[in-house]
């Protein structure tokens, strides 16, 4: 059984100590951006402005703002430009697993730092959600409570340079969100150099309500909403119905006590658009992807 202490692994990461089992990545570090041209020409934009602002001055970097969403770095001399990596420990899969078993069993929530990473565990949180539909007969539009059973969840790290996702209903939980393209398969020292190996990588979280996501798709169609793909009419017969249901306010932002409104908190996207929507948080709007679009032809 894992023995979690918040407060002590705080106080190791103050001093770049990890907890046992933790395996050292090189993680790349993807600007948003760079920055505007009054803090230089060297100087780049990154999301997860909490984890950044700390992580990277400790590995030569220059912190030169932080704002809510954002933070302005400048790189160490000889790395001016992108791909950026730091070297970084993270906990594996495995370790994430048992790590929400033992909160789970402890039965509270808490709100700490795990490593050098920002963590948060969610134990049994309200997952009820309102069925929207538009009566028949009087054409209002009527709800209904969907009572769901409570979900517990981990998340460790911050979006936008590494996260983990675990959720699961009564302690049986599962890997949600590893994002891929942010750690490189090698592992650094002193694991041996390998490839080949066979590695199942989840790309997806799991979808909070079915019912919900339903709905979205019945009232805006299976059709991209930034692009207007139908994966259909592109590939026959085996697209149809395929499409990609986005958050409008992400998973990891929505606070204890949440009941989805599919039309407005859903909106369907094609895989394309659904990864641009992520590449920055807050995620793009469906308005912004429109002009992208539209300013790219």
């Amino acid at each position: 059984m894992i023995q979690l202490n918040i407060t002590s692994l705080t106080e190791a990461a103050a001093q770049t100590h990890y907890p046992p089992g933790w395996i050292t990545k090189s993680i790349e570090i993807k600007p948003s951006g760079k920055a505007p041209k009054k803090y230089g020409p060297s100087t780049y934009r990154f999301g997860a402005s909490m984890t950044l602002s700390v992580i990277l001055p400790r590995r030569g970097w220059t912190l030169v703002k932080k704002t809510k969403n954002y933070v302005y770095l400048i790189p160490p001399a000889g790395e001016l430009k992108p791909p950026f990596y730091i070297s970084i420990a993270v906990p594996p899969e495995d370790l994430c697993l048992k790590i929400a078993k033992e909160c789970y069993a402890q039965g509270e929530s808490w709100l700490g730092q795990l490593g050098e990473w920002p963590a948060q565990y969610l134990h049994e949180r309200n997952t009820d959600m309102v069925k929207f539909s538009r009566d028949p007969l009087t054409g209002e539009m009527v709800s209904e409570l969907l009572k769901n059973p409570p979900k517990s969840s981990l998340h460790i790290g911050e979006w936008g340079a590494w996260n983990a996702d675990v959720t699961g209903i009564a302690g049986d939980f599962a890997i949600g969100i590893f994002p891929p393209g942010f750690i490189r398969s090698e592992e650094l020292s002193p694991s041996p150099l390998s490839e080949g190996t066979p590695r199942e990588v989840l790309l997806t979280s799991f979808e909070r309500n079915e019912e919900a996501r339903r709905l979205c798709i019945e009232y805006y169609g299976a059709k991209c909403q930034a692009c207007g793909l139908v994966y259909e009419d592109k590939y026959g017969v085996i697209g149809k119905g395929l499409i990609h249901v986005h958050h409008v306010i992400p998973l990891a932002d929505i606070g204890a006590a949440y009941q989805v409104d599919p039309i407005k908190d859903l909106i369907p996207l094609c895989a394309s658009c659904h990864h641009v929507a992520h590449h920055r948080n807050p995620p793009y709007t469906v308005s912004e992807l429109r002009a992208a679009i539209a300013a790219s032809l």
